[in-house]
């Protein structure tokens, strides 16, 4: 089978033309058995008319039927009798001797002489259905018949023609319903077409008022999805070229510390090359580090990423330990101020949205860095101060931007620029808010805030 055999406007139409054949010959099995039944009711009843009628004329003629000689029988003038119907009828005297028959009847005798009302008999290899009738006092008796054959054709004729006109209206059912159904799956098809001719960079969905009410939601779920795949692969196309543009410099310069290494004579100077090499290697790794992390998180939805609850204070302390080196090594005082707080997502996830909040503050810290955690009236906050010089209104605006950096006071930790780029996107995730705000002394605050009730639709 191929595929557009099983489309859904093929099965929508097999499946009612299918409903209305088998309605159709339901009813018409009953309304063909209906009309053989009152056929045959009627043709019993011509039988009885007839035999009646004969039954008057052979009263007048009782005289003449005492007189006939036996065994001889002579016909009388057909009485309500039409040749279509081809009945006959026979007459036996008070003796049983056969005295009349009507023209066509059988010789042989169509019933007993003793039997009544309706029957059937096989004369000559003929069915006929027989009805029986006598004078008072057994005076005479008259058979009356029809063949089968005959009776069988007339009432399959009548019951043929009145199938016929639902026959008729079967047909144009299915045309209707063919119709029908192609009408309206119309609209899904040129959907379905307008989607399939869709391309990656297109950014306006496709227009999914003219289809079915049922199938709204499913347009508005594909434009949704449309969406995020054009943004995913704006951003994909954006992260790509801006990591080529930025791997640009670190590379340059290693390659240049290379061939100064290369060509020194002097240990010092050849040292110096090798140790800003090796920066720059560093550096290099970082910016490919994020630039994955970035990417990966890119990829994911809300969905994708909620998972267990997670303490923030608990999570908090786990990374003061693995700065507290580096900080101590830059004359600087990392120190914790938080309160117990939960909130549910992924802790992977939340470990490197605040690795990279310390690291930027390590970036900027003159003395001392603050971690805090706590539940306020708004939510729960997560939040990383420093005594820096703080973010200016420049600044502020770009903060979030990929691969932008600002003013470094540390060597020690230069960074990619995708640190709070990677901060704003995992907070998104989780369905939270990035704030910036005034820090220690007028440095630098970078918080973020699970608001409650309110679930982020940012992806």
């Amino acid at each position: 089978m191929t595929a557009s055999r099983w489309s859904l406007q093929n099965r929508l139409i097999a499946a009612i033309g299918i409903a209305a054949l088998l309605a159709w010959s339901v009813s018409s099995f009953w309304l063909y058995s209906t009309a053989m039944n009152e056929a045959n009711r009627l043709f019993d009843a011509a039988l009885d008319n007839t035999a009646n009628a004969v039954l008057a004329v052979v009263r007048n003629e009782a005289s003449e039927l005492s007189e006939s000689k036996e065994g001889v029988g002579f016909e009388l003038a057909v009485i309500d009798q039409t040749d279509q119907n081809d009945i006959v009828y026979q007459v036996r005297g008070p003796n049983g001797i056969m005295v009349f028959r009507s023209h066509g009847a059988p010789i042989a005798p169509l019933a007993h002489a003793r039997d009544r009302g309706f029957g059937y008999a096989r004369i000559d290899g003929r069915e006929y259905r027989v009805y029986t009738l006598a004078l008072e006092l057994n005076a005479a008796t008259i058979h009356v018949a029809q063949p089968i054959s005959e009776r069988f054709a007339l009432a399959r004729a009548e019951a043929l023609r009145l199938l016929a006109p639902g026959a008729a209206l079967m047909l144009a059912l299915v045309a209707a319903v063919a119709w029908s159904v192609r009408k309206t799956t119309a609209p899904i098809v040129r959907y379905a077409n307008a989607i399939d001719s869709l391309t990656p960079e297109a950014e306006k969905p496709v227009d999914g008022s003219a289809l079915p009410r049922e199938l709204q939601s499913v347009s508005e779920a594909i434009n949704r999805l449309t969406h995020r795949v054009h943004d995913s692969l704006i951003r994909e196309r954006t992260l790509t070229a801006d990591a080529a543009h930025e791997l640009r410099n670190p590379l340059g310069a290693m390659r240049l510390q290379a061939q100064v290494a290369r060509r020194s004579r002097d240990p010092r100077e050849r040292d110096s090359a090798l140790d800003e090499l090796l920066c720059g290697t560093d550096r290099a790794a970082r910016m490919v580090d994020a630039v994955l992390a970035l990417a990966r998180f890119d990829a994911e939805t809300e969905l994708q990423v909620s998972g267990s609850p997670v303490r923030l204070d608990h999570l908090a302390e786990l990374i003061a330990s693995e700065f507290t080196a580096s900080a101590t090594l830059s004359g600087i005082t990392l120190r914790l101020a938080c309160e117990p707080a939960r909130v549910t997502g992924d802790q992977e996830a939340l470990a490197i949205l605040l690795r990279n909040l310390v690291t930027n503050a390590l970036r900027h810290a003159r003395t001392q860095i603050c971690i805090e955690t706590r539940e306020t009236d708004r939510g729960i906050r997560l939040a990383v101060l420093d005594d820096g010089p703080g973010f200016t209104e420049e600044t502020a605006a770009r903060a979030f931007h990929r691969f932008y950096r600002g003013p470094e006071e540390s060597k020690h930790f230069e960074g990619a620029g995708l640190g709070l780029a990677l901060v704003l996107r995992i907070a998104h995730l989780h369905s939270g808010a990035v704030e910036l705000e005034p820090g220690i002394d007028g440095g630098a605050k970078v918080a973020v805030l699970w608001v409650r009730g309110i679930r982020s639709t940012a992806l």
